[in-house]
């Protein structure tokens, strides 16, 4: 297993490191050709477009490295290939049912947040990006497949393919318009470059896609809704602090101090993708520890992962912040000389939601999705109730503020929940 998780990890690492450096200067020549105004409007649609999505598409990638991993360790290619499919279709199917909301929801969602002005358009063309999005089915078989590797690659091309399209947009003088554009053609391709990269994948293996009711998939594997819901529940919440937060933050702060959050919140993504790695590669490895019976090695892994990513975190982060005043307007423009405090408290925030990163897929395959679920919706509550009036009080700073407190807390509540669900058997183990 050490060795396994070691290459998957180098794989994820390396990829989301190059990942978040493309990230950055596609985010540099955004800032520079829209300063900081719109680069708050263009936060707003794909804050819209993103929001919608993941309210009407939830994603059923943790149910199939859950069942198709208890399917594969069974040698049941056939559950496992119906898993697949049901998943592929609900990918599909969702999909198209985000993007057809998001663009009739857009005229009305332009008179809400006022600070769109007459951007319904905008609003309409970004909600088209949620088309085809396949990607979690493709990430939840690379990943049972242990292609890490092919997963990474498909990421950094897509992050070259996004890199290119700024760099032309921004090379011509062009305007939000075109950066919507480009919004929109790199969303579709993450979402459907990794699905056909997969289907070979599972050929080389002997495994089709293997179309039954969905009554019979549920029945073959059990938890599989209830799954399902609870941790789309708790994805969703946890990512609609990170997606309707400007959505809301629209009618409260001026364009330019949304720029600001959203450069802030940028940054603090890019220093995301460093921690994130390791709940990725973790994932599986729970899913099969807890289908042998060992939980004492899955707690093992749980500590060390979360100790060893806060000890990373802070060697890595602390320098940086020390010099943020200096670098973003060298980096992003003379606008976003302000927003050092604003990066800093987000980043932070951001570190403190990496180190709870493996505690979330323990809870999952555990069974204590539904408790996650509450913990992650009572400190999402907190964070909203509280976003608006600290965005008032104290600007852009104020709502990353929240995101701090909010993620400190989550932290805290997982990490111990997990370690205590770690020490006794799980329903399916005490039924055994």
């Amino acid at each position: 297993m050490r060795r396994r998780l070691l290459h998957n990890l180098a794989w994820v690492g390396s990829s989301q490191a190059v990942i978040a450096v493309l990230g950055l200067v596609s985010l540099a020549l955004t800032a520079r050709a829209l300063g900081a105004a719109g680069l708050g409007v263009l936060a707003v649609v794909e804050a819209y477009s993103r929001s919608i999505a993941r309210l009407l598409h939830p994603e059923p990638w943790q149910v199939v490295i859950k069942h198709g991993a208890e399917a594969l360790e069974a040698g049941d290619h056939e559950r496992f290939e119906r898993l697949v499919w049901l998943s592929l279709v609900t990918d599909l199917a969702l999909g198209l049912v985000a993007a057809v909301v998001g663009v009739a929801l857009a005229g009305l969602a332009a008179h809400w947040m006022g600070a769109v002005g007459d951007g319904a358009a905008l609003l309409a063309l970004g909600a088209t990006a949620a088309l085809l999005a396949a990607r979690p089915t493709a990430m939840g078989v690379l990943r049972l497949y242990d292609r890490f590797d092919l997963l990474a690659r498909i990421d950094m091309g897509i992050a070259v393919l996004r890199l290119a399209l700024v760099a032309v947009v921004w090379a011509a003088g062009g305007e939000l318009f075109a950066f919507v554009l480009v919004f929109v053609a790199w969303t579709i391709a993450d979402g459907l470059l990794p699905m056909l990269f997969t289907l070979p994948q599972m050929r080389r293996r002997g495994h089709r896609l293997c179309p039954a009711s969905p009554r019979r998939i549920a029945a073959e594997n059990p938890g599989l809704l209830r799954l399902f819901v609870n941790s789309n529940a708790n994805v969703t919440l946890r990512q609609l602090r990170q997606r309707f937060d400007i959505v809301l933050l629209a009618g409260v702060l001026p364009a330019s101090a949304l720029g600001h959050y959203q450069l802030a919140r940028r940054i603090g993504e890019a220093a995301l993708r460093l921690g994130r790695p390791l709940g990725q590669v973790t994932f599986p490895e729970f899913a099969r520890l807890v289908a042998r019976g060992d939980r004492a090695r899955l707690r093992r892994l749980l500590v060390w992962s979360s100790l060893g990513l806060s000890a990373a975190l802070l060697v890595i982060l602390a320098p940086v912040a020390t010099q943020m005043d200096r670098l973003l307007p060298l980096a992003f423009g003379s606008g976003f000389a302000g927003a050092a405090a604003c990066v800093n408290i987000m980043t932070a925030a951001m570190a403190l939601y990496m180190a709870g990163l493996t505690s979330g897929p323990a809870l999952m395959v555990l069974g204590r999705d539904q408790a996650m679920t509450v913990l992650t919706g009572a400190t999402t509550a907190f964070f909203f109730a509280a976003l608006i009036p600290a965005a008032r009080i104290w600007g852009a700073e104020g709502a990353a503020a929240m995101q701090l407190v909010g993620n400190a807390l989550w932290l805290v509540a997982c990490l111990a929940l997990a370690l205590s669900a770690s020490r006794v058997p799980t329903q399916g183990q005490a039924a055994t």
